[in-house]
């Protein structure tokens, strides 16, 4: 076999082995990452702001209570970890959870670790600002904090419970629940983690009392299980069959009490280097942030850089296919294919369209948080087609540069620039047949008239947010082609995919 026959299989197994090789090493790091606890709840509480972005409030929910568990158990509760998570917490429940208690009682574990906390314009919602100032209201006052005192809320009809408070590391907790008449329960099932523990200990709580069709049921945790930072419950109300009647807090999404004084209080080693810090290089937009986020707020940087990462920034890159179709004006007298001699076909200028449409794939870079460039295609299709001899389509490539607005929702708009050359764009028209003295002889054909063979032009569209990778996308443009002038307005739309 020649070695021009070898080249192929011995370059598929070259890249076969190296690409083998960055797995095995993407694999290791992955491994190490995971080993560290300051980046593994940094990679969670990213990934749950997506999740709260996608609406997907639940398991955001869930993710931020397993880093939470993370903070507690590796002693990083009074770090940057234990603030972004207990920060994020806040978020969640003030605006998307609406579960202003839980929100405040989280505001004050990030206020505990930061007092001068603020919150990045990002998250700066009027149920986020309301909540942090109620916690700075609470905490100047003083008014939780001795004992337990806990905050209670109905999770489900017929049961009310606990779904904060405070106590001091160490003592007992007795815990209280009401349930109405409605909800015939038989007993009340207490549910926490005793000292950081991963799994739920389970008590059943004693019926003390009935007063105005509402029963009271009491349940205590052993001082010598309250020994760390926060402990979680929940509770569940069954029937005699021992049948789930009613829950207030779940496995998944506990209530938390705060334990002064804990274990996981006591010592904080620093969070792995490079959790929070801001890794894209320095430039002039990357300055403009600065001024708008508070970077020495380690909630805030984290929040950054899960903005920046997906919003579209510095390095960020996407690819979006589109389909649409155009509408212009075509100048001139002489068509393409027949406008010469002998055939004798002329046209009228005027508009025309530029049937049938085209494909529009693009690949573009952020070069800047709102301003990126791009390579796309105008791949023109005619149909229905003319006779033999005519053109069937146009083939064109754009670079386009864009300017973004900001980001602040589900909808963004851009303005564009564009150049390109190849063939131009294509109008069809029905063109006069003339005799051999150019006299018309009432006969028509269908004829393309060209505009380009460069072509310059601007434009603008919308973005609209449908999951945190892809994008819905409407563009328009107006080119000009050059040497044969002619002028077409696009409207296309289709689904981006960024990265």
């Amino acid at each position: 076999m020649s070695s021009k026959h070898l080249a192929g299989p011995v370059l598929i197994l070259t890249t076969f082995l190296a690409l083998g090789h960055l797995s095995v090493a993407h694999a290791a790091e992955g491994k190490a990452d995971d080993a560290d606890p300051g980046t593994k709840v940094q990679k969670m509480n990213r990934y749950a702001m997506q999740l709260f972005d996608d609406l997907n409030y639940a398991l955001a929910e869930k993710t931020l209570l397993e880093a939470l568990a993370i903070v507690e158990k590796s002693n990083l509760g009074a770090g940057p970890a234990g603030l972004a998570t207990n920060g994020n917490l806040a978020v969640l429940y003030s605006v998307g959870l609406k579960n202003p208690d839980k929100a405040v009682f989280h505001f004050k574990k990030a206020l505990a670790i930061k007092p001068d906390l603020k919150m990045s314009k990002q998250r700066a919602t009027p149920e986020t600002e309301a909540n942090l100032a109620r916690a700075k209201a609470e905490m100047a006052s003083g008014s939780s904090s001795t004992g337990a005192k806990p905050v209670e809320a109905t999770a489900e009809p017929g049961i009310k419970c606990p779904t904060g408070g405070e106590a001091q590391a160490g003592d007992d907790i007795t815990l209280k629940c009401l349930t109405t008449a409605e909800l015939r329960a038989a007993t009340v099932m207490l549910y926490y983690k005793p000292n950081g523990a991963e799994q739920f200990e389970v008590v059943q709580m004693t019926k003390s009392g009935t007063s105005g069709g509402s029963t009271t049921w009491v349940g205590k945790i052993s001082g010598t299980q309250t020994r760390a930072k926060w402990i979680p419950v929940y509770f569940e109300a069954r029937d005699e069959g021992g049948s789930s009647l009613a829950t207030s807090g779940r496995d998944d999404s506990p209530s938390l009490i705060t334990l002064k004084g804990g274990e996981a209080a006591a010592a904080a080693p620093a969070v792995a280097a490079g959790e929070g810090e801001n890794t894209e290089g320095d430039d002039e937009e990357d300055e403009d942030e600065g001024e708008e986020i508070d970077d020495n707020n380690p909630l805030a940087r984290l929040e950054n850089e899960r903005w920046r990462e997906h919003q579209g920034s510095k390095g960020t890159f996407w690819a979006s296919l589109g389909v649409g179709s155009g509408f212009g004006y075509a100048s001139g007298h002489g068509t393409e294919a027949f406008g010469k001699p002998p055939y004798g076909v002329t046209f009228t200028s005027g508009f025309a369209p530029a049937l049938l449409g085209q494909a529009v794939p693009e690949f573009g870079y952020f070069i800047g948080r709102k301003t990126a460039l791009s390579l796309a295609g105008r791949f023109q299709a005619i149909y229905p087609r003319g006779p033999d001899g005519t053109a069937t389509g146009a083939i064109t490539g754009l670079l386009r540069i864009l300017f973004f607005t900001e980001d602040e929702g589900k909808v963004r708009w851009y303005f564009a620039g564009t150049v390109g050359a190849g063939e131009g764009f294509r109008f069809q028209v029905n063109a006069s047949v003339g005799d051999a003295n150019g006299k018309p002889t009432g006969m028509t054909v269908k004829d393309t008239v060209r505009g380009g063979p460069y072509v310059a032009g601007i434009g603008g569209g919308m973005l609209y947010k449908l999951t945190r990778h892809w994008r819905w996308t409407v563009d328009t443009q107006l080119l000009i082609g050059f040497s044969h002038v002619s002028g077409v307005l696009d409207l296309s739309t289709g689904g981006r995919y960024q990265f």
